[in-house]
């Protein structure tokens, strides 16, 4: 078996490749706790599913009964994440997605724990050593998370493993937004329960750009909520070689995250992105990362439209 080392000079213990191999196959273990010691990585604990005793089917519970467990045991282990820690947990959740039903997935996930609370040593020592571990376990085809705030983990691995879901509202408004311009915009949000991106505001054909512009006022609630958007734009363009000014309409998408929005909020929000884009089909439209009002001013949107459409 390979022995891997870090630039640091942090070895790997062989038992940590082979307790992942043990994890990856299925053979009952659930996760597994490394920590580095006497300038070696060694597997601090392995819990098996059997140990956890849960009380909830794991897939049907996306996981959160055993996540919270292993989340007790590492604060026990870190002194009230004093410590940083390497993990792979086994992350069972079910995923719906719109057109393909419902089904049951496993992913392992690696974790890269070093809260804000760990001395900058220990957090230096563990970022150097990194590579050594990632190389052992072949981590180039798992999620990997690099963390200091250990409550923000678990929406991170629900959004990036699981997916979050798009209602089918979204894919048929915005259709008829694009494709037969019914709309002069969608305003998308995720649900309360964090789960599914879905239509908050539908702007009638013929509205002004302005009055989008106060609907994301308004949705985003002093600035402490964020959101998605597809909005038509109508332009002018002066086309060379002619006098005449051609009249265009143009889809954008907006994606608003005000930078006094909760932290957990935009995580939240920049994570969950790719998937709206990825079920609308919104890659080819002109795409605004927008944290003020501003930065959707509509003179300085049809200028940057105008500019790419000029032939």
């Amino acid at each position: 078996m390979s022995i891997f080392q870090s630039t640091s000079g942090v070895s790997v213990n062989p038992d940590v490749q082979r307790t992942f191999q043990r994890l990856s196959e299925g053979k009952e273990l659930r996760y597994i706790i490394f920590k580095i010691e006497d300038r070696e990585v060694v597997v601090e604990t392995a819990v098996t599913q059997d140990h956890l005793a849960l009380t909830v089917d794991d897939h049907e519970d996306n996981s959160k009964e055993a996540f919270s467990l292993f989340v007790d045991d590492l604060r026990r282990r870190t002194d009230g994440f004093k410590d940083c820690r390497y993990a792979v947990f086994d992350f069972k959740f079910t995923c719906s997605r719109v057109g393909a039903g419902t089904s049951k997935m496993d992913k392992i996930v690696f974790l890269q724990i070093c809260p804000d609370g760990a001395s900058i040593k220990k957090k230096m020592v563990y970022a150097s050593s990194a590579s050594a571990i990632k190389a052992s376990l072949g981590t180039e085809k798992i999620l990997q998370f690099q963390i200091n705030i250990i409550c923000y983990l678990f929406n991170q691995l629900i959004v990036q493993a699981s997916g979050v879901k798009i209602d089918a509202s979204c894919k048929k408004a915005y259709d008829d937004l694009h494709n037969k311009h019914l709309h002069s915009y969608i305003i998308f949000r995720i649900s309360d329960d964090d789960t599914t991106i879905i239509v908050d505001k539908i702007g009638e054909k013929g509205a002004p750009y302005s009055d989008f512009v106060e609907e994301i006022r308004k949705s985003v609630g002093n600035g402490k909520e964020c959101r998605y958007a597809a909005v038509d734009v109508e332009v002018q363009v002066q086309r060379q070689g002619t006098d005449a000014a051609s009249r265009l309409s143009k889809v954008i998408f907006v994606q608003y995250c005000p930078d006094e929005a909760p932290v957990r909020r935009r995580m939240l929000y920049a994570s969950s992105v790719r998937a709206l884009k990825a079920t609308l089909g919104l890659e080819s439209l002109m795409q605004v990362q927008a944290s003020d009002l501003s930065d959707i001013d509509e003179k300085a949107i049809k200028h940057e439209l105008m500019s790419h459409q000029r032939t």
